[in-house]
């Protein structure tokens, strides 16, 4: 897994074309589930957390609020935006735009490398809607809350990207800084930037492990405390079971096949059998895969991408909310295998680009398909997020009666806003 793994014939990106092509992902990512936009909607804890503490505390409070053990940038960000810069009944607007800019951050990635693997528009396309049409995501779309998990992935590829001399390359560096201050769990992957720069010998590798230790640094000895309710422990058959169903069997068979075979697995853990093939399956699947990357190491990046798949998946696995056992319902916890997701699918498409012959097509025919079960998934979004109440008519009748409670997205989620002006430094209610 050396730097020259893909660095041989850089490939100069086409600028001019790239504005565009974020301007119609970007299009293609709020037409996924229009209501979002359409109606307007904070998230959970986006609205009863971050958007109350800043109505109602000053801005410095809420710029550094930590909730569920860690500083979350984005969250604390956008709901001061949305508390200082929007009239009220356009306040998750600046949301929603924050989230969709975060979101964009791992395509502009892909446009801007000069790698061999993306050299072919097809293969950048391609690697673009791998990351795009992942299954049962609809949790991390178009909100502040998880845009952490975004950025883990936008880590995880300029991991396995060619390090740039330009204002890319600080662009990337900037990422590695906050990734770590929206969420720990980027964190998880500085053993890996740490092993690339010693292998490579790259001042530029060693400014991105810099980087990323930075922004742990501040996060781990600032903001991060542990929490009760989350897992701390990963289970070996239970995080086996979960990558057979959530990367294994889901991107490909989509939600409904998986959900019949989640529902045995489950009962059989809970019965106290371990699920002798959910527990294989994964050894039968990726071994001989892992052991087809180390080989084509020279050529393609995929080494990297799929030990950042192991390490996210693990490390998000560990630290869920929960615990290990909720990932195993399929529709639960999307957030935690957006991102491994992601990089295994990538990892495919890039041993693919370096392959040739019949391997290449069937590693394409596997891109093929996972592109086919996303685009499926994606026609097909999670009704129980995918729609809600509106938030400008929220704001008129709570208006009407300050009482009343502001109903949010999902379905059992309310805020309560207090109509007076609790700080004299905040914006107008009314405004």
């Amino acid at each position: 897994m050396s730097q020259t793994a893909n660095a041989a014939t850089p490939v100069r990106p086409t600028w001019a074309r790239t504005p565009f092509v974020l301007a119609a992902l970007a299009v293609l990512i709020c037409l996924r589930m229009p209501q979002i936009v359409l109606k307007g909607r904070f998230w959970a804890e986006e609205g009863t957390i971050f958007f109350q503490t800043a109505w109602q505390k000053h801005p410095l409070d809420a710029m550094l609020l930590v909730f569920g053990g860690y500083l979350n940038l984005p969250a604390n960000l956008g709901a001061l935006g949305a508390r200082w810069l929007m009239p009220l009944p356009l306040a998750p607007y600046i949301t929603i735009g924050l989230s969709l800019a975060v979101m964009l951050c791992p395509a502009f990635l892909l446009l801007t490398a000069r790698d061999t693997w993306l050299r072919h528009r097809t293969v950048t396309v391609a690697a673009i809607g791998l990351i795009t049409l992942i299954p049962d995501s609809e949790e991390v779309w178009l909100q502040t809350l998880h845009c952490q998990f975004h950025l883990l992935l936008a880590c995880g590829i300029i991991l396995a990207l060619q390090t740039e001399s330009n204002r890319i390359e600080l662009f990337r560096r900037a990422l590695l800084f906050l990734a770590p201050l929206c969420g720990p769990v980027s964190i998880a992957l500085l053993p890996l930037f740490a092993l690339r720069a010693v292998i490579d010998r790259s001042l530029p590798r060693l400014m991105q492990c810099l980087c990323l230790i930075a922004g742990a640094a501040i996060q781990l000895t600032f903001f991060f405390t542990p929490v009760p309710g989350r897992a701390y422990a990963l289970d070996p058959v239970t995080f086996l079971c979960a990558i057979t169903i959530r990367h294994l069997y889901e991107p490909f068979f989509g939600v409904a096949h998986t959900e019949t075979m989640s529902a045995l697995i489950r009962a059989r853990l809970k019965a106290g059998y371990i699920p002798l093939k959910a527990t294989i399956i994964p050894a039968l699947a990726l071994a001989p895969f892992a052991a087809l990357c180390w080989r084509q190491r020279a050529k393609t990046p995929a080494p990297w991408l799929l030990a950042a798949f192991f390490t996210v998946a693990a490390a998000t696995y560990f630290g869920a909310l929960g615990g290990t056992d909720d990932l195993l319902a399929v529709r639960t916890d999307g957030r935690y295998t957006f991102a491994p997701q992601a990089l295994l699918a990538l990892s495919i498409l890039a041993l693919a680009a370096g392959l040739q012959g019949r391997a290449a097509w069937a590693a394409y025919t596997l891109v093929a398909w996972l592109l086919t079960a996303g685009a499926w998934a994606y026609t097909h979004p999670w009704p129980y997020i995918a729609d809600g109440p509106a938030w400008p008519n929220q704001i008129k009748s709570w208006r009407q009666n300050p009482t009343r409670p502001i109903l949010l997205w999902p379905t059992g989620w309310s805020l309560s806003l207090n109509p007076q002006n609790p700080n004299p430094r905040t914006l107008n209610p009314e405004s």
